[in-house]
């Protein structure tokens, strides 16, 4: 399957715009956007795969999510940089970290596409991609707490992918459920029991939360999840939900 997709001069110039109104806080803008402009990021990582079919099924495409979603919270539009709209700032992004992905992942180097090493490097600004504070290592181990994320979740018929619309809007609601998630991962026997019976022991759950039990389940997927990157000490994920939550972090 061959992906092409056009971009006009037109959406470039209005994708900055919405960039920044998502910037001021409009997340549903956000989640609208990123799925609008999904063909657009298949089309970046189509080149990165070997098997063009259900592009959609595979890691690759989490981290090219993952990845456009980085592009929205780091492109400045007010910064002079004539040669790089969002896309090309975004298709920057992508690249480099399906790279980075990949390198984890098979350890061969030969599997990446010639095409992505040849870039000039020159031609894209690194402060944007190697931040000072994250280094290629905690890249490295971002990726592979990724990857594991991603299998603990399927079990429980959750994909990665779609995890953004199971996240509550609000962000109380958000916090609550960040609240209740971590409390089931830090009593071990209540999350042994989600882990491996894959629902939820209300009546267990119900003593060491205070949220009504139909609350818990409506939320029951992000909860999940939260469950997980905390009882499974994903630092690395942990460090960006505090982030989403207004800069809380391991122990917030």
């Amino acid at each position: 399957m061959i992906f092409t997709v056009t971009v006009y001069n037109s959406d470039k110039e209005h994708a900055g715009h919405l960039v920044n109104r998502i910037k001021a806080g409009d997340e549903e803008l956000r989640d609208k956007f990123i799925n609008d402009y999904i063909p657009f990021i298949l089309k970046v990582i189509s080149n990165a795969v070997p098997n063009k079919e259900g592009l959609k099924n595979c890691d690759e495409y989490s981290i090219g999510l993952i990845a456009f979603n980085e592009a929205i919270d780091k492109f400045d539009s007010n910064k002079s940089y004539k040669t790089f709209n969002f896309f090309s700032f975004a298709e920057q992004i992508i690249k480099r970290r399906i790279i980075d992905y990949i390198r984890v992942v098979s350890k061969r180097s030969k599997e990446i596409p010639f095409s992505y090493l040849e870039e000039k490097e020159t031609q894209f600004d690194e402060k944007y991609t190697n931040e000072p504070a994250i280094s290629k290592y905690d890249r490295i181990e971002l990726f592979q707490e990724i990857k594991s994320f991603d299998e603990e979740l399927k079990a429980f018929g959750i994909k990665l992918s779609d995890l953004h619309k199971y996240t509550p809007k609000h962000s109380d609601s958000r916090e609550m459920c960040v609240k209740v998630g971590k409390k089931i991962a830090q009593n071990k026997e209540i999350f042994k029991k989600i882990i491996n019976k894959k629902y939820f022991p209300m009546k267990e759950l119900t003593k060491i939360v205070d949220v009504h039990p139909r609350t818990i389940e409506r939320n029951r997927e992000f909860i999940i999840s939260v469950s997980i990157i905390y009882g499974n000490d994903f630092e690395h994920l942990q460090s960006y939900l505090g982030r989403t939550l207004g800069g809380r972090g391991k122990n917030g």
